[in-house]
């Protein structure tokens, strides 16, 4: 018990090492993609490419991490026109794992967990991901409990008004959080105002 306790606190500040020891454990490879930056304490995936089995490890390592100062996790997966329907069954098939429910909560929830804990992240971006409202709700647990995030972007997550109003709940009385984009998020007229009422109170 003692052993394990140790070997979290290590992982906390050595993603890297946690990391290859949790795949180790399932019989996976690291993969090259999660381990390209670790050093410069950025981890900055393409979601598309991560295999279902493969985010155990780092989304287990990202929950307890401190030391990382990016995050980035992005899809740029492009669903198909339900306009032919056999074509569009094949392609649902071969849908990126980041694209299903339970994979984007998990997410969230490592992310909820991280954001908690961590002195050192800045920046966080979510680019192109399918996320729902439960996924919203999760994450913004963990921003409203974070002081060191200066940036956050849902770039082309699509999360609508109602995913916006969710997030400005946990940003609003934010004091470190100085930049954040919605580009491509669908927004209207209606999000633009919960999103002016987060900057008065900024």
């Amino acid at each position: 018990m003692i052993e394990s306790v140790q070997i979290r606190h290590r992982g906390a500040v050595d993603f890297d090492s946690h990391y290859d020891n949790l795949c180790a454990m399932q019989d996976s490879c690291p993969l090259p993609a999660v381990k390209a930056h670790l050093q410069q304490n950025v981890l900055d995936i393409n979601g598309d490419r991560v295999r279902v089995t493969d985010w155990q490890p780092i989304l287990n390592t990202l929950k307890i991490n401190k030391s990382l100062e990016f995050v980035g996790i992005r899809s740029y997966y492009t669903p198909p026109n339900d306009e032919n329907e056999k074509k569009a069954i094949i392609e649902k098939r071969k849908m990126p794992s980041i694209r299903s429910k339970e994979i984007t909560y998990r997410l969230c929830k490592a992310l909820k967990e991280c954001l908690s804990v961590t002195p050192a992240l800045s920046c966080l971006e979510l680019q192109g991901l399918p996320l729902r409202e439960r996924d919203l709700t999760t994450l913004i647990k963990g921003l409203a409990k974070n002081s060191t995030l200066s940036h956050v972007s849902f770039e082309f997550c699509r999360i609508g008004d109602n995913g916006l109003d969710i997030l400005c709940k946990g940003i609003k009385n934010s004091t470190t959080v100085n930049s954040i984009n919605f580009t491509g998020c669908s927004l209207t007229a209606k999000g633009a105002d919960s999103l002016a009422k987060v900057i008065k109170v900024s």
